[in-house]
């Protein structure tokens, strides 16, 4: 394992083609939008360092027979699942940014093993062995990876091979003895611009005509070809009180485009086989949707804690209503948890020795989380009050000719300073940049709300219920 100064250093070795604001960036870490990204990341290198985190972050690799950070581990177990649970939400308590930046990468390679092995099983070929490899790799390293997952699917009402453009899907464009070369774009890839590498999976169903488009692999970030078209979330300038947690702790977000980027065959865990690439798609979804059921707790815990504060501030904490509003965020956030936890316990180990969480929990919880988002933030902007949004800014608090009446009138409960920076944190989940994003995202992350719809439609057994009510009616078959 590394530190996150060691890992640091490694990103600034790294020369990838990345873009913002329609300027090339010379090195992404270092630019002071991207910066905050990187911080996030790097408490997931920091914490597991600590003794008191080493259970809950680390874990011994069979396949390298070390300690890793839990973040490149395969899951070998229902505690392994439910450890992640608990660690990301620990982390996020630590950060309050939701998203931490190296859960999509660590879901994208569990996927990848589960499949590689049902391929491998079911059409003689060998990317699992080349997958276990990789994974090794991944371990020795410490390595941070982007998963890219959602191609930019050009008309939705098309196939992959229907498309006007054949590259509106990434898809294989030429198969050499030595590897592959593939062409298209991934969107909406949190986090690659800091990350190590990339790893790619297909996210749709696919059909024998579609099959140039069912294709798996991983890369490094700066490999020839790849170009990130990146935007950032913090704040463009450095302020002292405004945006406290998204001017420390945020992410960015690129397109991926691959302009006939070569994959050697070593790094490609699937090409051409169909069948597997909507199997692929869904597998990755309900794992990322148990991530979401650690993130998003921790958020909630946030909440509570900026929303209690505020009622105390503002002289209302008494009030029936107030603390309704407040069991509402405590039980959205611990239902989601529970839900996580659920889906831990009940995982189940497949043919490849990777558990996964069972699908109902996993997505009942990502879908509970989807549903709530708005009312957890409507929660904390009505306690607030309006003034989380007409607040005058840090400029004329500091200003020797406005501060001294910003300090006189918004007294509350307390006195002016501590009103004001809680009303700077709250505005920052609610109405900033980044906080209108995470609301978005909370949302959209690991699909839209009708994706875990349809995932729980497809995976609840109906025979059961179904019986048990012709028992109740009398109805015999």
């Amino acid at each position: 394992m590394i530190t996150s100064a060691d890992y640091l250093e490694r990103l600034r070795t790294q020369k990838p083609v990345a873009y913002m604001w329609g300027e090339q960036i010379g090195t992404p870490v270092d630019h002071p939008q991207i910066r905050p990204n990187y911080n996030a990341i790097a408490t997931t290198y920091d914490l597991p360092l600590k003794p008191e985190y080493q259970d809950l972050m680390t874990v011994h690799s069979p396949l390298i027979n070390e300690r890793i950070n839990r973040f490149t581990a395969l899951y070998q177990s229902t505690d392994d699942l439910m450890k992640k649970v608990e660690m990301i939400r620990t982390i996020v308590t630590h950060t309050g940014a939701p998203c931490i930046g190296r859960c999509v990468g660590s879901d994208a390679l569990q996927t990848i093993g589960i499949i590689s092995y049902e391929v491998d099983r079911e059409m003689g070929t060998n990317y699992h062995a080349r997958f276990l490899e990789y994974v090794k790799y991944c371990q020795k390293n410490d390595l941070t990876t982007a998963g890219a997952v959602t191609d930019v699917k050009g008309d939705r009402s098309r196939r992959p091979h229907q498309q006007l453009d054949a590259d509106l899907y990434t898809r294989i464009i030429e198969r050499r003895k030595d590897g592959i070369v593939v062409r298209g774009a991934k969107c909406s890839i949190s986090h690659a611009v800091v990350c190590d590498e990339i790893v790619v999976v297909p996210n749709r169903g696919l059909t024998e005509k579609d099959s140039d488009y069912a294709v798996a692999f991983a890369i490094p970030t700066d490999t020839k070809g790849v170009i990130l078209i990146n935007v950032a979330k913090a704040p463009a300038r450095e302020p002292t009180m405004e945006c406290p947690v998204s001017r420390r702790y945020a992410f960015s977000d690129a397109m991926v485009i691959f302009d006939d980027v070569f994959v050697p065959w070593e790094r490609v865990f699937l090409a051409g086989e169909w069948q597997f690439g909507g199997r692929m798609g869904a597998l990755f979804g309900h794992f990322h949707r148990l991530s979401h059921c650690g993130c998003i707790p921790g958020r909630s815990e946030l909440l509570v804690g900026v929303a209690s504060l505020m009622a105390k501030y503002n002289g209302i904490d008494d009030k029936a209503h107030v603390r309704s509003k407040l069991v509402d965020l405590i039980a959205h956030g611990e239902m989601v948890y529970a839900c996580g936890i659920t889906a831990s316990l009940k995982g189940v180990r497949t043919p490849s020795g990777i558990y996964q969480p069972n699908v109902l929990y996993s997505n009942i919880g990502k879908l509970f989380e989807s549903e709530n988002t708005a009312s957890d933030v409507a929660v904390l902007a009505d306690i607030c009050g309006g003034m989380v949004v007409t607040l005058p800014s840090e400029a004329d608090y500091l200003s020797p000719a406005t501060g001294k009446y910003m300090k006189k009138y918004l007294k509350g409960a307390v006195e002016a300073d501590k009103r004001i920076r809680m009303f700077q944190l709250a505005a920052d989940f609610c109405t900033t940049r980044w906080g209108a994003s995470m609301a978005v995202a909370e949302v959209m992350g690991a699909g839209p709300p009708e994706a875990q719809r349809l995932a729980i439609y497809s995976n609840y057994d109906f025979s059961k219920p179904e019986a048990l009510a012709k028992h109740l009616a009398g109805i015999g078959d």
